[in-house]
Protein backbone atom coordinates (compact mmCIF):
# COMPACT_ATOMS: atom_id res chain seq x y z
CA UNK A 1 0.00 0.00 0.00
CA UNK A 2 1.36 3.29 -0.90
CA UNK A 3 2.37 5.98 1.94
CA UNK A 4 0.09 8.32 1.06
CA UNK A 5 -2.95 6.30 0.60
CA UNK A 6 -4.98 8.49 3.85
CA UNK A 7 -4.62 11.78 1.59
CA UNK A 8 -5.73 9.87 -1.79
CA UNK A 9 -9.00 8.84 0.56
CA UNK A 10 -9.48 11.90 1.52
CA UNK A 11 -9.30 13.09 -1.72
CA UNK A 12 -11.16 10.51 -3.82
CA UNK A 13 -13.50 9.58 -0.86
CA UNK A 14 -12.98 5.68 -2.25
CA UNK A 15 -10.11 2.92 -2.72
CA UNK A 16 -9.72 -0.40 -4.07
CA UNK A 17 -7.05 -2.79 -2.78
CA UNK A 18 -6.15 -5.56 -4.61
CA UNK A 19 -5.01 -9.22 -3.31
CA UNK A 20 -1.56 -8.51 -2.95
CA UNK A 21 -1.96 -5.16 -1.18
CA UNK A 22 -4.35 -6.52 1.59
CA UNK A 23 -2.75 -8.37 4.67
CA UNK A 24 -5.14 -10.78 4.61
CA UNK A 25 -4.06 -14.30 3.93
CA UNK A 26 -5.29 -16.70 1.43
CA UNK A 27 -6.40 -19.35 3.97
CA UNK A 28 -8.13 -16.33 5.50
CA UNK A 29 -10.79 -15.43 2.47
CA UNK A 30 -11.07 -19.09 1.99
CA UNK A 31 -12.53 -19.57 5.43
CA UNK A 32 -14.58 -16.44 4.76
CA UNK A 33 -15.80 -17.53 1.37
CA UNK A 34 -16.64 -21.03 3.26
CA UNK A 35 -18.65 -19.40 5.41
CA UNK A 36 -20.63 -17.15 3.15
CA UNK A 37 -21.53 -20.21 1.25
CA UNK A 38 -22.90 -21.90 4.06
CA UNK A 39 -24.99 -19.15 6.04
CA UNK A 40 -28.73 -18.27 4.73
CA UNK A 41 -29.87 -15.09 3.23
CA UNK A 42 -32.82 -12.70 3.49
CA UNK A 43 -34.59 -11.23 0.67
CA UNK A 44 -34.49 -7.65 1.04
CA UNK A 45 -36.30 -5.19 -0.60
CA UNK A 46 -36.44 -1.39 0.07
CA UNK A 47 -33.37 -0.09 2.79
CA UNK A 48 -33.69 1.64 5.65
CA UNK A 49 -32.17 4.96 4.52
CA UNK A 50 -35.39 4.84 1.66
CA UNK A 51 -33.87 3.48 -1.21
CA UNK A 52 -34.93 0.52 -3.62
CA UNK A 53 -33.04 -1.84 -3.93
CA UNK A 54 -33.30 -6.13 -3.98
CA UNK A 55 -30.58 -8.19 -2.38
CA UNK A 56 -29.93 -11.08 -0.72
CA UNK A 57 -28.32 -10.57 3.00
CA UNK A 58 -26.89 -12.15 6.04
CA UNK A 59 -26.44 -10.09 8.58
CA UNK A 60 -23.47 -10.68 11.53
CA UNK A 61 -23.57 -7.59 13.56
CA UNK A 62 -26.54 -5.09 13.74
CA UNK A 63 -26.76 -1.81 15.81
CA UNK A 64 -30.19 -0.59 15.69
CA UNK A 65 -29.28 0.41 19.53
CA UNK A 66 -25.49 -0.43 20.10
CA UNK A 67 -23.19 -3.21 17.74
CA UNK A 68 -24.97 -6.85 18.69
CA UNK A 69 -23.88 -10.20 17.12
CA UNK A 70 -27.05 -11.55 15.23
CA UNK A 71 -25.22 -14.50 14.11
CA UNK A 72 -23.81 -17.62 15.50
CA UNK A 73 -20.83 -17.37 13.36
CA UNK A 74 -20.59 -13.76 13.80
CA UNK A 75 -17.39 -13.86 15.78
CA UNK A 76 -15.54 -15.74 13.01
CA UNK A 77 -15.60 -13.18 11.04
CA UNK A 78 -14.85 -10.37 13.57
CA UNK A 79 -11.54 -12.05 14.32
CA UNK A 80 -10.08 -11.94 10.54
CA UNK A 81 -11.85 -8.19 9.98
CA UNK A 82 -10.92 -7.10 12.99
CA UNK A 83 -7.87 -8.66 13.93
CA UNK A 84 -5.07 -6.40 14.59
CA UNK A 85 -3.59 -6.39 10.61
CA UNK A 86 -6.57 -5.64 9.58
CA UNK A 87 -7.36 -2.60 12.27
CA UNK A 88 -3.58 -1.22 11.38
CA UNK A 89 -4.20 -1.60 7.52
CA UNK A 90 -7.42 0.83 8.19
CA UNK A 91 -5.40 2.93 10.07
CA UNK A 92 -3.11 3.43 6.93
CA UNK A 93 -5.83 4.63 5.11
CA UNK A 94 -8.59 6.31 7.85
CA UNK A 95 -6.34 7.56 9.88
CA UNK A 96 -8.04 7.05 12.76
CA UNK A 97 -6.18 5.69 15.91
CA UNK A 98 -9.27 3.82 17.06
CA UNK A 99 -11.84 2.21 15.09
CA UNK A 100 -14.84 -0.36 15.62
CA UNK A 101 -17.08 -2.76 13.57
CA UNK A 102 -21.08 -1.18 13.94
CA UNK A 103 -22.88 -3.66 11.55
CA UNK A 104 -21.40 -6.36 9.60
CA UNK A 105 -23.21 -7.98 6.59
CA UNK A 106 -22.99 -10.35 3.55
CA UNK A 107 -24.48 -8.92 0.28
CA UNK A 108 -25.69 -11.61 -2.30
CA UNK A 109 -27.24 -10.14 -5.73
CA UNK A 110 -28.69 -12.16 -8.37
CA UNK A 111 -29.59 -11.44 -11.90
CA UNK A 112 -31.67 -8.90 -11.77
CA UNK A 113 -30.35 -7.81 -7.83
CA UNK A 114 -29.41 -4.36 -7.20
CA UNK A 115 -29.07 -1.76 -4.29
CA UNK A 116 -30.13 1.60 -5.10
CA UNK A 117 -28.74 5.12 -4.92
CA UNK A 118 -28.09 5.69 -0.34
CA UNK A 119 -25.80 6.99 1.92
CA UNK A 120 -24.57 5.25 4.60
CA UNK A 121 -25.12 7.83 7.22
CA UNK A 122 -28.71 8.19 6.69
CA UNK A 123 -28.74 4.85 8.86
CA UNK A 124 -26.43 5.94 11.35
CA UNK A 125 -24.30 8.64 11.36
CA UNK A 126 -21.75 7.44 13.41
CA UNK A 127 -20.75 5.56 10.27
CA UNK A 128 -17.15 6.68 9.63
CA UNK A 129 -16.24 3.97 6.43
CA UNK A 130 -17.60 1.02 4.86
CA UNK A 131 -15.03 -1.90 4.01
CA UNK A 132 -16.37 -4.17 1.46
CA UNK A 133 -14.69 -7.55 0.46
CA UNK A 134 -15.33 -9.18 -2.72
CA UNK A 135 -15.48 -12.68 -3.61
CA UNK A 136 -17.11 -12.99 -6.99
CA UNK A 137 -16.20 -11.43 -10.52
CA UNK A 138 -17.27 -13.78 -12.62
CA UNK A 139 -20.71 -12.02 -13.10
CA UNK A 140 -21.82 -9.18 -15.36
CA UNK A 141 -22.84 -5.09 -14.02
CA UNK A 142 -23.13 -5.05 -10.47
CA UNK A 143 -20.51 -1.94 -10.57
CA UNK A 144 -19.99 0.18 -7.46
CA UNK A 145 -21.32 3.28 -8.65
CA UNK A 146 -20.32 6.75 -6.06
CA UNK A 147 -22.55 9.72 -7.18
CA UNK A 148 -20.64 12.94 -5.43
CA UNK A 149 -21.08 16.40 -6.13
CA UNK A 150 -17.18 17.19 -5.03
CA UNK A 151 -15.69 14.74 -6.00
CA UNK A 152 -17.67 13.25 -9.28
CA UNK A 153 -19.14 9.88 -10.29
CA UNK A 154 -16.84 6.68 -10.03
CA UNK A 155 -17.55 3.16 -11.13
CA UNK A 156 -15.88 0.23 -9.79
CA UNK A 157 -15.81 -3.53 -10.37
CA UNK A 158 -13.30 -5.02 -8.10
CA UNK A 159 -12.30 -8.56 -9.00
CA UNK A 160 -12.55 -11.20 -6.95
CA UNK A 161 -10.69 -11.07 -3.24
CA UNK A 162 -10.62 -7.10 -3.89
CA UNK A 163 -11.56 -4.80 -0.98
CA UNK A 164 -13.36 -1.16 -1.27
CA UNK A 165 -12.95 1.28 1.24
CA UNK A 166 -15.74 3.73 0.71
CA UNK A 167 -16.43 7.26 2.32
CA UNK A 168 -20.03 6.61 4.12
CA UNK A 169 -20.83 10.31 3.74
CA UNK A 170 -20.90 9.56 -0.26
CA UNK A 171 -23.84 8.50 -2.31
CA UNK A 172 -23.72 5.31 -3.80
CA UNK A 173 -25.19 2.41 -5.24
CA UNK A 174 -24.70 -1.17 -7.01
CA UNK A 175 -26.12 -1.22 -10.59
CA UNK A 176 -28.37 -4.30 -11.72
CA UNK A 177 -26.55 -7.51 -11.42
CA UNK A 178 -26.64 -8.77 -15.60
CA UNK A 179 -25.63 -11.99 -14.70
CA UNK A 180 -23.89 -14.45 -12.57
CA UNK A 181 -23.79 -13.67 -8.89
CA UNK A 182 -22.21 -10.50 -6.78
CA UNK A 183 -21.20 -12.05 -3.37
CA UNK A 184 -19.91 -9.25 -0.71
CA UNK A 185 -18.96 -8.68 2.91
CA UNK A 186 -19.60 -5.16 3.68
CA UNK A 187 -18.43 -3.94 7.73
CA UNK A 188 -19.45 -0.38 8.75
CA UNK A 189 -16.38 0.77 10.78
CA UNK A 190 -17.11 3.92 13.43
CA UNK A 191 -15.16 6.02 15.69
CA UNK A 192 -18.05 5.90 18.34
CA UNK A 193 -17.77 2.76 20.54
CA UNK A 194 -20.68 3.81 22.76
CA UNK A 195 -24.41 3.33 22.16
CA UNK A 196 -25.73 5.57 19.50
CA UNK A 197 -27.65 8.43 19.83
CA UNK A 198 -29.10 7.50 15.97
CA UNK A 199 -32.05 5.66 16.12
CA UNK A 200 -31.54 3.66 12.94
CA UNK A 201 -34.49 1.63 11.51
CA UNK A 202 -34.15 -2.34 10.62
CA UNK A 203 -34.68 -3.10 7.07
CA UNK A 204 -37.87 -4.61 5.72
CA UNK A 205 -37.80 -8.15 4.71
CA UNK A 206 -39.36 -10.19 2.34
CA UNK A 207 -40.30 -14.04 3.13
Amino acid sequence: MKMNAEQKFKDQGSLLFNEIELPLTSSEWQQIESLLDDVEYEHIVGGDAGEGHSVWVCRFYNDIDRPVSLHPRSEEINNIVMSSKMTAFYKQILGAEDLCMRRCQANLLHKGDYIGLHVDQDSNPDYFATVVLHFDSEYRGGAFITRDQQRGDHSYSPYKRAVLVNDCSIPHEVSMVESGKRKTLACFLSKNFANSNHYRKDFRVVK
